[in-house]
């Protein structure tokens, strides 16, 4: 126990010290919002586009790439302009032109084209929620709590329990007391920040704390099953990381999986339910 502690700490140094960095970073992105946000959020999908490009593609990628950093790119301007819907529509219309592109140059063009369809949907639903009137803002964080939490619960108690494998065939590391770990750490996280967003008056005293558990719960779960499906994806093409310049963390993709597939989800159903408020029990200051 005390040897599996020690190798958890030492390995957690680094992980813990990035994430530091990367979280202070996010928070003032969320905070000053608007341009700056949308810059900040458009150029960490190119970096994940870039990733994703290079672990699909085979040596000749340049085509695919370089259509696929612009797709990106005018998605972004596109929301910037028209709002969500056309920039959607300008994702969707570059996705099939990269996918025609990677099918000459031999680049699996349904998986690098899927991808980059998931990124700009990501990016356009994180600026669309850090948009909403009074309680973006608040969003936002709790989402980044939530996932936070979850990624850093996840790989504390599976170092230190171990145990049962979760998924041993898409990803050998992850275990089930890391999967339970990584809830309930996302859980309490979610509520707790609910209750600091009240008190700094980021939000209304509104919030039914059980209606916000259990949403923190259910994103939690997805967190952890984006987190999962980019390790398959990882294992399909035979690569540990997506990449190799965030100490303790690999690439941008490997930051931001669980991030990609939350965030569309949510935003999905702060859409169906008519704001965030209504889906949330919660209101803005």
């Amino acid at each position: 126990m005390v040897a599996a502690i020690s190798q958890a700490s030492a390995s957690l140094g680094p992980r813990l010290l990035t994430a530091t960095l990367l979280a202070i970073c996010a928070v003032a992105a969320v905070y000053a919002g608007g341009t700056v946000f949308l810059a900040v959020v458009t150029a960490l999908t190119a970096i994940v586009t870039f990733e994703w490009v290079n672990m699909c593609g085979s040596r000749r990628i340049s085509g695919t790439l370089l259509l696929s950093i612009a797709t990106v790119a005018l998605s972004a301007a596109f929301y910037a302009l028209w709002g969500g819907e056309m920039a959607l529509a300008a994702g969707a219309g570059g996705a099939a032109v990269v996918g025609v592109v990677a099918i000459f140059e031999r680049n699996r063009p349904i998986w690098t084209a899927g991808g980059l369809f998931v990124f700009v949907l990501s990016m356009v639903s994180m600026n669309w929620l850090r948009a909403e009137e009074l309680t973006g803002l608040a969003t936002i964080y709790w989402l980044f709590a939530i996932v936070w939490a979850t990624d850093s619960g996840a790989y504390l108690f599976g170092r230190l329990i171990g145990g049962a494998k979760l998924a041993p065939r898409i990803s050998p590391a992850k275990t089930w007391a890391g999967a339970i770990g990584g809830l309930a750490t996302g859980t309490l996280m979610g509520v707790a920040l609910t209750i600091l967003l009240e008190s700094v008056e980021l939000l209304g005293n509104a919030a039914e704390l059980p209606v916000i558990a259990a949403a923190s719960a259910l994103l939690s779960v997805c967190s952890q099953a984006g987190d999962l499906a980019e390790s398959g994806v990882k294992r399909f093409f035979g690569v540990k990381d997506s990449g190799a310049w965030l100490p303790g963390h690999g690439g941008a993709l490997d930051r931001l999986d669980s991030l990609i597939l939350v965030m569309p989800i949510l935003a999905f159903a702060v859409l169906l339910a008519g704001g965030s408020a209504q889906l949330l029990t919660w209101s803005g200051n």
